[in-house]
């Protein structure tokens, strides 16, 4: 989709009437959504249409000598922009947006950022006059008098006012909420194969037990990795339990460099980033074996479980309800250690920090002292507007790239709105929601996440009691470093078996230990090799 606002409206080429809307949605409830938006006289309108929306979407709607367009609140389907010769280009391939505007050099800052993050933060990309509109916002331009484009966001994920400390009520609260999500997933597959990405871990299970609850047997559960890896084992006992269908695809070294040698495969490398991300590739080989098994059904839909672990409160550091206070350099220090760590920083340290905080400052305003409750809200701000939407819902174009539809319920309208108003000490290592599912989803299968034995428990124990992350992850990086070979070929840790898509050599000289396949994926980005992928008789090979 290309719509060239200059007078005239264009969509690929066809004449855009007045009040037409194009909706690409992945909606969990049933409503004529176009002929809605369409009916929407004034931006105001249309806003607080927009706003009321429950699903994933983007939108646009032109009216006479103006565009209105708007991503949904987690950016799960992009629109990309951009202004030439003042017209605005508008597309959902951030590709054709560059090459409309003619730009042909990235940006330093920008694909500096994408080496230590995978991704471009704010409305930037890699290109400086290719723009994004960012989660929740809300774009528009007009040609009269003179062309003027202007950006609202019409939707934020913020803390609101806590609801009394009460475990029993909230748990209730949080029970009738995911029922209400369940059943707007079950409405929206309208019959349809449900598609369980199935891990280890909490929020895939959630969903399973959900489409379980609500009767819902057209389900087909997957995972993949390690022969017999402990996400394997779990999954495996989950599906069973419940009585859903189980596939698990293998992985390995030797299949990886197949997968890679593939022209497919590298199309998809070359464009599912979209100029802003790095390219999701590890369900791409599940789903690539499971539709020549033709497992999956023509019309499944994918219902993977982003990203219920967040919203619940993962990501706030324990040692923040440990705090009377949290600095303005403590919140920075957060975010730069945990998102902005790919590969080492260059030597250049002081200057790079100082245009990475201005980075992170333009997100949702300068960074504040604040109580500990201030400081979740500010860091889970900017985790929602920039890793999640960026990186974590980015991957679900692997979906599209397999032409299936798909859902992310767990990002659903009222479980957001839920969550906001639950105590931070309540989300902290998602205490709530733990014993949410200590009362709720007491399988007779293995606990999540378990893929450890005493020993590694006790030792994770004393590392997080007493603030020995930096020497356990020194240590840890080391022992890495030091097995690179068995690494490169194996790579148990995730058991995925990924870095033989990297140049050999560059791994030996590059790998340190800390380094994911994302890192490289980062690497070939910044240097703009992702998009020239696209030699089909040579391996991805990333270098």
């Amino acid at each position: 989709m290309i719509i060239e606002v200059d007078g005239d409206w264009s969509v690929s080429g066809a004449t855009l009437a007045k009040g037409c809307a194009f909706v690409h949605e992945r909606f969990l409830r049933s409503a004529d959504i176009a002929a809605v938006i369409e009916s929407c006289e004034t931006e105001e309108s249309w806003l607080a249409t927009i706003s009321s929306l429950n699903g994933s979407f983007a939108v646009v709607t032109g009216h006479t000598n103006e565009v209105w367009a708007a991503v949904d609140r987690v950016r799960s389907i992009p629109l990309f922009y951009g202004l030439h010769q003042g017209s605005l280009v508008l597309s959902d391939r951030a590709e054709r947006v560059r090459a409309c505007v003619g730009d042909d050099s990235q940006s330093p800052e920008t694909s500096l950022e994408f080496l230590l993050t995978g991704y471009v933060t704010g409305s930037e990309t890699l290109f400086p006059n290719v723009k994004q509109i960012q989660a929740g916002e809300a774009l528009s331009f007009v040609t009269k008098p003179k062309p003027k484009l202007d950006r609202r966001r019409y939707f934020e994920w913020r803390h609101r006012d806590p609801w009394p400390a009460d475990n029993n009520a909230l748990i209730e609260r949080l029970h009738a909420v995911h029922r209400h999500v369940a059943r707007r997933l079950v409405a929206s597959l309208e019959g349809r194969q449900a598609v369980v990405p199935l891990s280890g871990g909490y929020d895939s299970r959630l969903i399973a037990v959900m489409l379980k609850e609500e009767g819902y047997d057209n389900v087909l559960c997957y995972t993949y990795g390690l022969p017999d890896n402990w996400e394997a084992r779990i999954s495996k006992e989950v599906a069973r339990y419940l009585g859903f269908r189980w596939k698990f695809v293998p992985y390995s070294g030797a299949k990886w460099r197949e997968w890679g040698a593939t022209a497919t495969f590298k199309h998809y490398c070359a464009t599912a980033g979209n100029l802003t991300a790095v390219p999701h590739v590890q369900d791409w080989p599940a789903l690539f074996a499971l539709q020549q098994q033709r497992a999956v059904a023509v019309d499944g839909v994918l219902v993977p479980g982003h990203s219920g672990d967040f919203v619940a409160g993962s990501h706030i550091p324990y040692w923040f309800a440990q705090r009377a206070s949290i600095t303005r350099n403590q919140l920075l220090r957060t975010i730069l250690d945990s998102h902005y760590s790919l590969w080492d920083w260059p030597p250049a340290e002081l200057r790079l920090t100082e245009e990475l905080t201005r980075r992170i400052d333009a997100i949702g305003g300068p960074l504040r002292d604040g109580s500990p409750a201030e400081a979740a809200d500010q860091l889970e701000f900017w985790d929602m507007n920039e890793r999640q939407a960026k990186f974590i819902c980015n991957s679900v174009r692997v979906y599209d790239f397999f032409d299936h539809d798909w859902r992310l319920p767990l990002f659903d309208l009222e479980l957001l709105d839920f969550w906001s108003h639950v105590p931070v000490e309540m989300r902290v290592r998602r205490s709530l929601y733990i014993e949410y599912v200590g009362r709720y989803q007491n399988l007779p299968v293995p606990t999540p996440n378990r893929d450890r034995g005493k020993l590694a428990g006790a030792l994770i124990h004393l590392v997080n009691n007493f603030g020995l992350h930096r020497l356990a992850k020194s240590v840890q990086y080391r022992l890495r470093r030091a097995q690179w070979k068995s690494v490169y070929e194996s790579c148990t840790d995730p058991p995925l078996a990924w870095f033989t898509l990297i140049d050999r050599e560059l791994f030996r000289r590059t790998y340190t230990g800390k380094q994911t396949l994302h890192a490289y994926l980062a690497r070939s980005g910044a240097q703009g090799l992702l998009r020239q992928v696209t030699d089909a008789d040579s391996p991805v090979n990333f270098s």
